[in-house]
């Protein structure tokens, strides 16, 4: 195949976050409710690559308005610092196999997402990359299961960790539970929301449901070296339990979402976000807390996606008055906060 263009949309992790990043699922097997969801009416992540003649990889980021040209086989399969803006695409290349006797690459890349979301935003950007290289060299779509394993392994060679839930978030449409078990062979079970719970639940989101920017930017990479620590040397058996914690609030939460039990869903992302500000402390800081503190008599739920600290909040109003109320507040707020329109991608 000779052009390959690769659309996703982001995911919006509603419990069980960090029990997916290794070595905390490889040795205790990850659990994690995520949703994938438009932004503004559309799926903002997007990759492009096309075979060109020269024997060279011409690169585009589109959002970070970058241009560059890979020439050199040691750029590609040498050490990669994760502070240069072609690190993706060069890892990308990498864990795809490609080599410059196969002809030369056109890639432009694009991301229409605020920097530091909480989106998983740099790990399906990832996955839309490798999905598009791989469908160009084999003339053929890989599996999901396939561009999630390469896309845990570009974020190895990148040194910037990460799990698996993010580009299997974006991969996999609807909402879904993700589970696996311990070893490390992390091959994903996934179970579907039923048809009619995944339209009722589109509605409760459509009255309900909020996806504030904050104005704040943290990037997971800077939080991930520090869970792990924490992880590690498991104070007292606490950052056991949590991790328990977290894979029992993803599983009860997509029980209640099956159910249509949603005063039972509200519970389980208040419980998420408390277990993971007891992972991480930096989930939150004051600002975010004077946030949530302003929206506080029309929620009924709230966390921070992804590592948090910052990037997208995702809240559940009392009822569709309240969220009209919520989002009056948070427009006011003058913090460069935003709310973004947002639905399930099914």
């Amino acid at each position: 195949m000779d052009k390959c263009v690769v659309e996703l949309p982001l995911r919006i992790d509603l419990a069980g976050g960090w029990s997916d990043t290794p070595p905390i699922c490889v040795e205790n097997g990850g659990c994690v409710l995520n949703v994938a969801v438009t932004l503004e009416g559309r799926r903002p992540v997007k990759a492009e690559v096309e075979r060109i003649d020269a024997e060279e990889v011409r690169v585009i980021s589109a959002d970070l308005e970058r241009v560059g040209v890979i020439r050199k086989r040691k750029d590609i399969y040498g050490r990669q610092d994760p502070n240069d803006w072609c690190a993706l695409v060069k890892s990308a290349l990498f864990v795809t196999g490609y080599e410059f006797s196969q002809g030369g690459l056109f890639i432009r890349i694009f991301a229409d997402v605020p920097k530091g979301s909480g989106m998983g935003t740099s790990s399906i950007l990832g996955a839309a990359l490798v999905k598009a290289l791989m469908t160009v060299k084999d003339g053929k779509s890989p599996d999901w299961q396939t561009v999630s394993d390469l896309t845990l392994a570009l974020e190895q060679k990148m040194e910037t960790g990460g799990g698996w839930q993010d580009q299997m978030g974006a991969l996999l449409p609807g909402v879904k539970l993700l589970s696996t078990s311990k070893g490390a062979d992390q091959k994903c079970r996934v179970k579907v929301l039923s048809e009619s719970a995944t339209r009722s639940f589109a509605r409760f989101l459509r009255e309900r449901g909020i996806l504030y920017f904050t104005g704040q930017k943290r990037m997971a990479r800077n939080v991930l070296q520090g869970v792990i620590r924490f992880y590690k040397r498991n104070p007292g058996g606490v950052a056991d339990k949590i991790v328990k914690a977290l894979k029992k609030d993803a599983r009860d939460g997509f029980k209640a979402l099956e159910a249509k039990d949603y005063p039972k869903f509200v519970e389980k992302v208040n419980s998420y976000w408390l277990n993971k500000k007891a992972l991480d402390p930096g989930s939150t800081n004051p600002e975010v807390e004077s946030i949530i503190a302003r929206i506080a008599p029309w929620t009924d739920a709230v966390t921070l996606c992804g590592a948090g600290g910052g990037g997208f909040m995702f809240a559940v109003a009392k009822s569709a008055v309240a969220k009209r109320n919520m989002k009056r507040v948070l427009a006011s707020a003058g913090n460069g906060g935003r709310c973004y329109d947002f639905a399930l991608e099914s």
